[in-house]
């Protein structure tokens, strides 16, 4: 180090020191000298403490060389660390600030789990996680006598601070509990766990785990090849067996394949062939599309493409499975002739299949999709609307008249579709009702939520005037249920009965100690709500925006908690 400070001495310029005043020698020489390490490369090393205190004395012997006319050494250092305890100080008071929002956030929300995009408090609760994190990992050094110890903001005073008002340490695991029991009801409610994309939250979270499914899968194959190229996951072999439990589908796809290969071996067994001439519905679609792919599969390797173009094309496992239910080349070269269109069937044969239909699903809402019987059921309709506007109408093979709608009518037949879907859902929210004391119903409850929340924006359609789905029987309907079209004000109601609990909490306070001023110890929620409606009184008198209403002031002055604050 004795070659290094004749260079940093040698690399200040004696004019820099010379014209300038004795008070500010010692700054002048403390610039300089750090210019000095940063061009030889030295300049990141003076952040940490040592060699900064090394420099401050080394301006300070200097200082001493000159007239006492500067700053004295020892003043220099007691402002360091005078700032360095307001910084702390600071710091501290942050803390319990943020506290005090996170606990108003409670009371507000019922829970801590405040978004990160919720600024300033969302950024803090990570921060908190974090610091958590660190503080486990100290606690464990310092059972294991471990030199190497992390430095924390997190104690344990603030932790058991967090802990009383249930904070929640690890969000993932938290969300990946919430998410599960929403999987878990859907599947009660719908008898599957295959929920769409669009099913809002539920919808993106079930598509998350089967991609990280695969990665799960990847991970299990690369430590039976001990490879150190393993891809992280959230999925653990407990997470992966209790969606098992369930009946989760990993591979939406390949359980599509295996339903429908399913239909293809019992149409075999029955008619003694795969041809998809005979075949209605979307069975035919799915066996040509197959025959496409095989072909194209043949093609290739005949051409002698290497293995894995071939699997891209059929993967291998779904062609032996074609293959075992009858797929081969010869099958696909055979010229097929055109088959003979069948006859239409009569009124009569169509009303018996909607007969056999209804036995079999319980109703005669037969979908559009459902081959020629739903194209029939849909035509019936269409006739309906035709007679309404006219007294007649007129269909080939004959006329939809009153004999014919008697006999739907006495079937079950159902006219107005849209009608039928909402009054089935409206006893799904009975339902709801009845396990849930209320008819709010959340989005990530799968249809019925989407459902309610769709019944809000037709409603609030209908008040401004415009079409809508809404009608006014509709809303009788729902509200002789206790049905809330405006969410809003049941939220608001409940922040105040939560923040009428606390004023109670308050009283009995003052009741058993005789004063409002609530000590942190005693009870540290009620001290930081207190704190709150201090610092929300002052921004009213000050003129500034609050959130403390007219009438919980009037509450808060009546039993004379605001007496005195200015």
């Amino acid at each position: 180090m004795r070659w290094l400070k004749i260079i940093l001495f040698s690399a200040v310029p004696r004019h820099a020191v010379a014209l300038t005043a004795p008070s500010s020698r010692a700054r002048a020489y403390e610039y300089h000298v750090s210019q000095s390490f940063r061009i030889f490369g030295a300049g990141s090393a003076l952040i940490n403490r040592r060699q900064r205190a090394h420099r401050l004395e080394a301006a300070n012997r200097f200082q001493l060389s000159t007239p006492n006319r500067g700053i004295p050494p020892l003043a220099a250092t007691a402002q360091s660390k005078s700032d360095g305890a307001a910084t702390t100080v600071k710091r501290r008071r942050s803390w319990e600030e943020s506290y005090a929002l996170l606990c108003t956030y409670k009371d507000a929300h019922g829970h801590c789990n405040v978004p990160q995009s919720e600024k300033p408090l969302g950024p803090w609760v990570n921060t908190q996680r974090i610091e958590h994190a660190r503080y486990l990992l100290r606690e464990q050094a310092h059972r294991n006598e471990s030199e190497k110890v992390l430095r924390t903001s997190m104690d344990a005073k603030r932790k058991k601070l967090l802990d009383d008002i249930g904070f929640v340490w690890d969000a993932t695991a938290h969300t990946w509990s919430t998410r599960y029991n929403e999987l878990c009801e859907f599947r009660k409610t719908n008898g599957h766990c295959v929920v769409p994309r669009s099913n809002g939250r539920l919808g993106a979270w079930v598509e998350k785990q089967r991609i990280e499914h695969k990665k799960y899968r990847a991970m299990k194959e690369n430590r039976r090849d001990d490879d150190d190229d393993v891809p992280k996951t959230i999925l653990t072999d407990e997470r992966v067996q209790k969606m098992n439990d369930i009946g989760f589908v990993w591979d939406v796809r390949e359980k599509q394949f295996e339903e429908k290969l399913g239909q293809l071996r019992i149409f075999k067994e029955m008619n003694g062939h795969i041809d998809p001439r005979f075949m209605n519905g979307q069975l035919a679609l799915w066996v040509r599309k197959y025959e496409q792919q095989y072909r194209k599969y043949s093609d290739a390797a005949a051409a002698g493409i290497d293995g894995e173009t071939l699997s891209a094309i059929l993967p291998e496992n779904r062609r032996i499975a074609l293959e075992n239910v009858g797929f081969c080349r010869s099958m696909l070269d055979q010229p097929r002739a055109r088959v003979a269109k069948n006859r239409r069937a009569t009124w009569e044969e169509r009303f018996e299949e909607l007969k056999e239909y209804k036995e079999e699903h319980g109703h005669c809402v037969v979908p559009k999709n459902h081959g020629p019987l739903g194209s029939w059921v849909r035509a019936q309709r269409h006739l309906m609307k035709e007679k309404e506007a006219m007294e007649s109408s007129i269909e080939s093979g004959g006329l939809l008249c009153d004999e014919r709608v008697d006999r739907l009518d006495r079937l079950g037949f159902v006219w107005d579709v849209h009608q039928w879907q909402w009054n089935q859902t409206y006893y799904e929210l009975l339902k709801y009702k009845e396990d849930h004391n209320d008819t709010n119903v959340p989005m990530s409850y799968g249809g019925l939520g989407l459902w309610v929340f769709n019944q809000r924006a037709h409603y609030n359609t209908f008040r401004k005037g415009k079409k809508s789905h809404m009608t006014p029987m509709r809303i009788i309907l729902l509200r002789n249920i206790g049905f809330e079209f405006d969410l809003g004000k049941k939220i608001r109601s409940a922040a105040d009965e939560r923040w009428q609990t606390r004023l109670d909490e308050l009283l009995q306070y003052h009741e058993k100690w005789g004063t409002f001023n609530v000590k942190q110890k005693d009870n540290p929620s009620l001290y930081y709500w207190c704190q709150h409606q201090k610092r929300c009184y002052r921004a009213t008198l000050q003129g500034k925006k609050s959130p403390l209403s007219k009438e919980r002031e009037s509450a808060l002055r009546s039993v004379g908690f605001l007496d005195g604050l200015t």
